[in-house]
């Protein structure tokens, strides 16, 4: 009998720890202006109101598919979506004005948005993203994040690739 005690406590910790930085949904665009039909949408949302269990939507030109996520996915998405520092991706000078540089042409840009209690909670917008902001204190972060949900959805960005 104590051992059924015990579970159930573990499993209601368990369960309510693993809802504590759970995001409603999570959007993901990843477009060039450039390129006709190179736009990809991402969503990450649940399966059913008040469910732990969520599932995620690739859209492009060209497919629409949809699969379940496991939760250890969808934990590791957003353990690296809390890591994001939205101060490090935008440098604002004293001055007020914008000191960001863009070195890149036609690179791709990718938005995140994330929402929380039927919300818009946070927006994130990276132009150039490649796989050398892997190794950049600023963009690391976003590209881990941008990378699992590119995984989890079973698509393969060349510019984020090893």
């Amino acid at each position: 009998m104590c051992r059924k005690v015990l579970f159930l406590i573990y499993f209601t910790f368990y369960n309510y720890c693993f809802s504590q930085n759970q995001f409603e949904k999570i959007e993901l665009s990843h477009s060039n202006s450039i390129i006709i039909g190179s736009g990809i949408n991402i969503i990450i949302e649940p399966i059913k109101i008040g469910r732990h269990r969520m599932k995620i939507t690739v859209e492009s030109k060209k497919d629409k598919y949809t699969r379940n996520l496991s939760k250890k996915e969808y934990k590791a998405i957003d353990h690296a979506i809390l890591k994001i520092n939205p101060k490090a991706l935008y440098d604002i000078s004293d001055n007020g004005k914008d000191t960001l540089t863009i070195n890149c042409m036609d690179g791709f840009s990718t938005v995140m948005t994330i929402f929380k209690n039927n919300s818009k909670k946070e927006t994130y917008f990276v132009n150039c993203l490649s796989k050398m902001d892997k190794y950049t204190s600023k963009r690391k972060n976003f590209w881990h994040a941008t990378k699992l949900i590119f995984k989890a959805g079973n698509v393969k960005a060349k510019e984020l690739e090893d």
